[in-house]
């Protein structure tokens, strides 16, 4: 079949929103569970990669034909039925991928522009592109004799004089807020509680309970030892959240802030966990709970 047009838009906004997803996902799935946490993260986000990382637009053979990817999501327009088409501008929150709107359904990867057709029947369909003009003119030069009318009432994407900036800005705006949030949730202090068969520390991604059965000793540190690496954490401003290596102690797990000693370590049949509190006393009242939980482990206070 011979096409006298045939275009592939890069879903730029999506691969995007994949690879944010990936960067912000993947250093808080649990140490070693990669597998399992992250194993159906991967296929979800390949499957999108593959659905609808591109949106290829051919015209030929009386039809105009859409795919997204891969091609296991396609559209077919006959010619025929295409009555009207003209450039429009998607607003904003018409969003990508497959949407339906005021004016019916869009298909689109990325940007804002895209081609709006009006079908025999009265429905409209807008196809996102990133070279409106040129599929506009391929449309015309397939359908010759039919005038190209303008697809009546489009949606006001820059009515007003609206700033092409202004969604980006507020896309922005959203993302500083959420980043934010998770930066100011995660520096609070950890919440501990004690049990008489565990002790759970509760923050944001890294919080997670250990088994009485699996403590070894407990002591009070007058000073953190040196933190070598941070394998899967938070590490910002002088506290750190998660799995960190740390001299003469390996591989465990810190929920501390620098400069508040004293520190509770706890060793573990397999790693540690150090915890600190905003005030010693606080720190030093959690150790005592801890003793009295479990004396035989307790090295007293130095």
């Amino acid at each position: 079949m011979e096409f006298h047009y045939r275009h592939t838009q890069i879903g730029w906004v999506i691969l995007g929103v994949l690879a944010a997803i990936g960067v912000l996902v993947a250093p808080r799935l649990p140490e070693g569970g990669f597998g399992i946490a992250g194993g159906p993260l991967l296929a979800v986000l390949a499957v999108v990669l593959l659905l609808f990382s591109t949106l290829t637009v051919e015209i030929g053979g009386e039809a105009i034909r859409l795919r997204f990817g891969v091609g296991l999501i396609r559209k077919r327009f006959e010619l025929a039925e295409v009555r009207g088409w003209e450039a429009v501008r998607n607003p904003w929150y018409c969003g990508w991928g497959i949407r339906l709107g005021p004016r019916g359904v869009l298909w689109n990867v990325s940007g804002y522009d895209a081609v709006e057709l009006t079908l025999a029947d009265g429905r409209h369909f807008r196809i996102g592109t990133d070279e409106p003009d040129a599929l506009v003119a391929a449309i015309a030069r397939a359908r010759p004799g039919v005038p190209a009318r303008a697809a009546d009432g489009t949606l006001p994407a820059t009515a007003g004089g609206a700033s092409p900036w202004r969604p980006l800005l507020l896309v922005g705006l959203v993302l500083l807020i959420v980043v934010g949030s998770i930066f100011w949730v995660q520096m609070r202090p950890p919440v501990v509680n004690v049990r008489a068969d565990s002790f759970e520390v509760e923050s944001l991604f890294y919080g997670t309970t250990f088994a009485a059965d699996d403590i070894s000793a407990i002591s009070l540190e007058p000073t953190l030892p040196r933190v070598l690496a941070r394998t899967n954490g938070f590490a910002a401003a002088r506290t750190l959240r998660g799995h960190f290596n740390v001299e003469g102690l390996g591989s465990g797990r810190l929920y501390v802030d620098f400069g508040a000693a004293p520190y509770v370590l706890v060793r573990l049949r397999d790693g540690f966990v150090i915890v600190n509190l905003p005030q010693p006393e606080q720190t030093r009242a959690l150790y005592e709970q801890m003793a009295r939980t479990w004396p035989d482990r307790a090295a007293g206070e130095p």
